[in-house]
């Protein structure tokens, strides 16, 4: 009989995948429409394309979290981390979603 292997970091680890994936969609859509300006000051001078790009292969790399053990760690110090990030990307979200109502509603 095998045991079931934990994964107490693979939600928290999708979950900032997904929502660096719509960041980088929504910034380079915000940005393409001249609704926005990116405030990342590493990524400011970056076209459009360039910084959806970097955010994809940034997505991927968190991808290639899922299949190591860091997955498997029990340690609050990680899920919190991952917390707060995630915290952090929906609050870029919100900002995200108030320029699109106010451009399009």
């Amino acid at each position: 009989m095998s045991e079931q292997l934990t994964t107490p970091l693979k939600k928290p680890i999708w979950t900032l995948i997904v929502l660096n994936l719509a960041d980088g969609f929504l910034t380079y859509w915000g940005l393409l429409a001249g609704a926005i300006e990116e405030a990342n000051p590493l990524l400011s001078g970056l076209p459009p394309f360039a910084i959806f790009t970097l955010k994809v292969l940034l997505s991927a790399c968190l991808a290639a979290f899922l299949f190591t053990p860091l997955v498997q760690l029990e340690s609050r110090i990680w899920r919190y981390f991952l917390l707060a990030t995630n915290f952090i990307y929906i609050s870029i979200l919100s900002l995200h979603i108030m320029w699109i109502v106010l451009l399009y509603l």
